[in-house]
C-alpha cells in the first residue's frame, strides 16, 4: 500500500520504502559517507608515512606499521557487522540508524584530532590509544549510515543513489589529497601557538583538526535534513536477523552467489587497500617524491572516482551490476600493470585517473548486489556482511602486504595489488544473482 508520504509498505516485512527517490535525502546521507571518506583518506595518507615512522625504525618497520594499522581495525571487524545487523532491530524516536550516527561521528571527530596531538607531544602510546578509540567510533556508525540509503530509496534506484553516495565519499578523499596535502605543509609559528604545538607541527595538527570540524558540520546537516521511515516493532515473524544468522544463511543457501561475491569483495579490497595504505610510502621511497607530493598523486584515482561514481551507477542500470563490476576489475588490472613501468609524475596521475574509473564501476555496484541478495528487511545485515568482507581486508591487507614488502621490496606494490584483483575477477564468474529483478536468496524467518 502507499502512505501519505508517497512511500510503499512491503506487505511481508512491514518496512516502508519511498516510492520515488528523494535526491535531497540522498545528498544528505552522502554527507554521512563523506565523513568516512575524508577522515580515512587523511588517516591512511599520513599515519604510515609520517606519524608512525616517528616512533618506529628498523628492518621490520613496514611489518610493524602494517600491524599497527591493522590492530585498530580489529574493532571494526567485530563491531560493524554486528551493529549493522542490530540497527535493523533498533527502534527510537530518531529512527533505526540515526542514534548510531549521532553518537559515532562526534566521538570519531574528537579523537581524530587527538591522534595528531598524541604524535605532536611525542607519545606513541597516547597516539595509539587515540587511534583505537577513533576506530571504535567509526565502526559504531559506518554500517548504519550506509544502510540508511536503501531504507529511503527503492531497489531500482539504489545503484544510481549509491553512485551519489560514493561521489560524496570521493569528495572527502579529494579533500584529503588536494586540500589537506597543502594544509599539511604549513609551518606557521602563529598557528602553532594557537594550536599549542610547534611551527613544524602546526600543519599536520591543523590538517586533522580541520577534518574533524568538517565531520561535525556534515553530521548537523544530515540530522536536520533526513527523517527515517517508520518501521513496525520487530517480532518473531520478522525477517530481521543477526549477523551470525545472516552469514549462516548465505553460506548454506542453495545459490552461493552471496558467498562468492563476499569473497570477491575481500579480494578487491585487499588489492585496493595495498595501494591506499602504501602508495605514499612507495612514491617517496621508490619514485623519489616528497611525502605530500606522493599523497597528491592519489588525486588521480580520487577525482576520477568522484566524476565517474554516478555514471558507474547509470551504466549498471543498463549493462547490469555484475557486468559493470567485471569491466571495472579489468580496468583496474590494466591500469596497475601500466603503472608498474611509469615514473613520470604527470603520467602517473593520468593512469591513476583511469584506475579511478574502474574502481568506481566496482565499488558503486557491489554493496547494492549484497542488499539485493539479502532482501529489504535485512538491509543492516547485508551491510554488515559487506563490511565483514571489506574490514577483514582492511585488517589482513596492510599486515600481509607489509610482510611481503619486508621480504622483498615495496617496489612490488603493483604486482601484489594486481594479484588480488585477478582473484576477485575470477570469483565474479560464480555470481549469478544480485540484479534489480532478482529475488533475495535467503529465506525470511
Amino acid at each position: 500500500m502507499t502512505t501519505d508520504d508517497d512511500s510503499i509498505t512491503d506487505p511481508e516485512s512491514g518496512v516502508s520504502v519511498p516510492s520515488k527517490m528523494n535526491w535531497l535525502y540522498v545528498l544528505a546521507i552522502g554527507l554521512g559517507f563523506f565523513t568516512t571518506g575524508v577522515s580515512w583518506s587523511v588517516y591512511n595518507s599520513y599515519l604510515p608515512a609520517d606519524f608512525l615512522p616517528t616512533f618506529i625504525v628498523g628492518d621490520l618497520q613496514n611489518t610493524i606499521i602494517g600491524a599497527i594499522m591493522v590492530l585498530d581495525n580489529v574493532f571494526a571487524l567485530f563491531m560493524q557487522p554486528w551493529i549493522g545487523a542490530h540497527s535493523d532491530k533498533t527502534r527510537t524516536r530518531w529512527g533505526r540508524r540515526m542514534p548510531y550516527i549521532m553518537v559515532g561521528i562526534p566521538v570519531a571527530a574528537t579523537f581524530f584530532t587527538l591522534i595528531a596531538y598524541g604524535w605532536a607531544i611525542g607519545s606513541f602510546w597516547l597516539m595509539f590509544s587515540m587511534i583505537t578509540i577513533f576506530n571504535i567510533a567509526m565502526a559504531f556508525y559506518r554500517a548504519p549510515v550506509v544502510a540508511l540509503m536503501p531504507d529511503l530509496v527503492p531497489s531500482e534506484n539504489r545503484t544510481k543513489a549509491n553512485g551519489v553516495i560514493n561521489l560524496m565519499g570521493g569528495i572527502g578523499a579529494i579533500f584529503a589529497f588536494l586540500v589537506a596535502s597543502r594544509i599539511y605543509k604549513i609551518q606557521d609559528p602563529a598557528i602553532g601557538v594557537l594550536l599549542g604545538v610547534t611551527a613544524q607541527q602546526s600543519g599536520p595538527v591543523l590538517t586533522f583538526l580541520t577534518t574533524s570540524v568538517i565531520m561535525v558540520i556534515s553530521l548537523i546537516i544530515l540530522f536536520v535534513t533526513v527523517k527515517e521511515p517508520e518501521v513496525p516493532p520487530p517480532d518473531a515473524s520478522s525477517g530481521e536477523i543477526g549477523i551470525i544468522e545472516a552469514l549462516h544463511q548465505v553460506s548454506f543457501a542453495e545459490d552461493k552467489s552471496a558467498l562468492v561475491l563476499l569473497g570477491a569483495i575481500l579480494m578487491w579490497f585487499f588489492g585496493y587497500n595495498a595501494i591506499e595504505t602504501w602508495f605514499t610510502k612507495y612514491g617517496n621511497e621508490v619514485l623519489g617524491f616528497a611525502t605530500a607530493d606522493a599523497s597528491f598523486l592519489l588525486n588521480g584515482i580520487a577525482i576520477a572516482f568522484v566524476v565517474f561514481a554516478v555514471p558507474a551507477g547509470a551504466i549498471a542500470v543498463r549493462a547490469g551490476r555484475k557486468n559493470t563490476i567485471v569491466v571495472g576489475l579489468v580496468i583496474m588490472i590494466a591500469s596497475l600493470s601500466v603503472l608498474w613501468f611509469i615514473t613520470d609524475y604527470v603520467t602517473i596521475i593520468l593512469v591513476l585517473a583511469v584506475a579511478g574509473v574502474g574502481w568506481a564501476m566496482v565499488n558503486v555496484n557491489s554493496i547494492v548486489m549484497v542488499w539485493q541478495m539479502l532482501g529489504q528487511e535485512r538491509l543492516g545485515a547485508g551491510t554488515g556482511l559487506y563490511y565483514l568482507a571489506s574490514m577483514s581486508a582492511a585488517i589482513l591487507g596492510p599486515l600481509l602486504s607489509g610482510v611481503i614488502f619486508d621480504l622483498t621490496s615495496i617496489a612490488y606494490l603493483y604486482p601484489v595489488s594486481i594479484g588480488f584483483f585477478v582473484i576477485a575477477l575470477l570469483l565474479m564468474a560464480g555470481v549469478r544473482t544480485g540484479e534489480v529483478h532478482h529475488k533475495a536468496i535467503v529465506e525470511t524467518q
